[in-house]
């Protein structure tokens, strides 16, 4: 039996260990969020696992549907707090709804750099910046694990 369980799209990684640090995106009345976990493996390894969350559901016609292969789900099936497109408004007398999927992402790295790495976006003009949802999981993590302190607090620019 595993302590663990992260999803990787379709995969799904086991493992034991302990959780370093957490973090989400969401706010009251959001619609879709980012939650970020970070894991230390037993033998060391850390895991990133990213699930984007959302709340949103769609019709039958909406281009969005065949986008983002969306499946069909009975109306009262929706979790609560679900909500509308805003592009193709499903009404509740639909039967059937196609509600958005999370979507997971996780990444094994033996290094705290490479995790960092993973957490960094770029803009329009190639500067690397980190979200405000990936500073509070450094943080977070960085009480736990010195190395991930280290790569968080210190950066070394040639």
């Amino acid at each position: 039996m595993f302590e663990f369980e992260v999803k990787d799209g379709a995969r799904t990684l086991q493992f034991n260990g302990k959780l370093l640090g957490e973090s989400t995106s969401f706010k009251r009345g959001s619609t879709r969020w980012i939650e970020f976990k970070l894991y230390m493996t037993e033998s060391g390894s850390y895991v990133l696992s990213r699930t984007g969350v959302s709340l949103v559901y769609h019709g039958a016609a909406c281009q969005l549907v065949r986008n983002y292969n969306l499946h069909e789900l009975p109306f009262n099936k929706l979790v609560p707090g679900s909500i509308p497109c805003d592009r193709c408004y499903p009404t509740e007398e639909a039967d059937l709804v196609f509600p958005e999927k999370h979507r997971h992402w996780a990444q094994v790295s033996d290094n705290p750099a490479a995790i960092l790495e993973a957490l960094y976006k770029y803009d329009d003009h190639g500067s690397k910046y980190l979200t405000g949802v990936a500073q509070r999981l450094l943080e977070s993590a960085g009480k736990q694990d010195s190395g991930i302190q280290s790569v968080y607090n210190y950066e070394i620019i040639p």
